[in-house]
């Protein structure tokens, strides 16, 4: 709903909307890539990832630069000190979608899939638009158990550091790529010094990223995000449509009374509407789907796994337009014919009736439908959006058109 206030129940109540989170997240939340495969795979490509492995076997090797330069063909030149020594190796490297990961990072021979158990380099990979931070986790195959830890960390930047090309010359890298005069160290700590504005920060799509997507080895096992990062993301995504690591598409529709998220088809109709309800022991939240028949939650603090896509539905962009625009809308109210409605921002409309009688009101988004409630009336009238729009369009310029586009 357009100029939707924040109640105090916000931070309680709305972090439902982490649907794509399973019935077991409450005993082990999910580690999703901050961003999905083709963000990765544009942020790499034609570019330099330079990083460390914070827990090689060896301590000499810790701290020590690597660097990796990804060619658009889908090889990966890179320069890495292995048992004390600089070696040249030339690999393939992709970045591909993962239902259980949303994105994975991994080198692999021609005609394999990623591998599920993110063993030989298939691993999450997060990225940090503000800083240019870039790091990978695996799991512990030791003890205890399942426990994340952080496999490389570095960042992405348009050059090849003088200490790699000096390490390893003669790796083929493309004559045109620029060398980094300044960064004459291999250490990780003076490399980054020597030009703390080489990493790439703020690229566009960097900014479409969910709260918690920080990784879980980052954050020591400790809770990735607050209630009230999620309840100001929830807010500002009032509307939009947000994607699943499966790919769903969802949207976020927040009411005075009971929040929703609608899961979308092929066409952009809803398919489903789920319920967004506290769970018993208020640690989470339960979202209860009106035709799947499965209950999906979400524990306050976990990384939340949907992420924004920046797109409004045309359903909001439509009452956007009509708000914006305040001329009367003439639309069909129950048994009275035709109403000229003024639609305003927060969710209030007044209607002019025939006999010149003005009444108030109010407006939201609901089901898939545009419901609007005018005080001393009883009944809600209902308004499918797509049909809403194809009235509008005409009404305006006598064709079948979404005014919303």
């Amino acid at each position: 709903m357009t100029g939707r206030t924040a109640r105090l129940g916000l931070a309680a109540v709305l972090l439902a909307s982490a649907v794509a989170a399973d019935a077991a997240s409450a005993a082990s939340p999910r580690n999703d890539s901050s961003h999905g495969a083709a963000f990765f795979s544009e942020l790499l490509t034609g570019r330099v990832w330079l990083y460390e492995r914070p827990n090689s076997a060896r301590a000499e090797d810790r701290g020590t630069l690597w660097g990796s330069y990804y060619r658009p063909d889908g090889t990966v030149l890179s320069c890495v000190h292995l048992d004390g020594a600089w070696t040249a190796l030339a690999d393939r490297w992709r970045v591909v979608p993962s239902r259980r990961f949303r994105a994975l990072y991994n080198y692999y021979k021609a005609g394999t899939a990623p591998d599920p158990a993110q063993v030989a380099g298939h691993v999450p990979i997060f990225h940090d638009p503000e800083s240019g931070r870039l790091h990978t986790e695996s799991l512990s195959p030791g003890n205890p158990p399942g426990a994340w830890f952080v496999l490389s960390h570095g960042w992405a930047q348009e050059s090849w550091p003088r200490a790699l090309k000096d390490a390893c010359p003669g790796l083929g890298l493309p004559p045109d790529l620029p060398v980094n005069e300044r960064q004459t160290s291999a250490r990780m700590d003076e490399a980054i010094a020597q030009d703390p504005d080489a990493p790439v920060r703020a690229l566009p799509g960097s900014e479409l990223r969910a709260p918690g997507a920080t990784g879980l080895a980052l954050a020591g096992g400790g809770p990735t995000t607050t209630a009230a990062e999620l309840a100001r993301f929830l807010t500002v995504n009032d509307g939009t449509v947000l994607a699943s690591p499966d790919g769903a598409r969802l949207v976020l529709v927040l009411g005075p009374e009971k929040d929703e998220l609608w899961r979308l088809d092929e066409r952009g109709d809803v398919a489903d509407v789920g319920w967004l309800l506290p769970s018993a022991d208020g640690a989470g939240i339960v979202l209860q789907w009106e035709r799947l028949p499965r209950k999906d939650r979400y524990r306050v603090g976990d990384p939340f796994p949907l992420l924004p896509t920046g797109e409004r539905h045309a359903a909001m962009r439509l009452t956007d337009r009509i708000v914006a625009r305040d001329r009367d809308v003439s639309l069909p109210f129950m048994d009275r014919g035709s109403v000229a409605f003024r639609f305003a921002a927060g969710g209030s409309v007044t209607a002019r009736m025939d006999g010149g009688e003005t009444v108030g009101g109010r407006w939201r988004w609901s089901r898939g439908s545009l419901h609007v409630a005018l005080d001393g009336v009883r009944d809600v009238a209902a308004y499918p959006w797509r049909a809403l729009a194809g009235r509008l369009g005409r009404t305006a310029n006598g064709a079948a058109a979404d005014p919303a586009e």
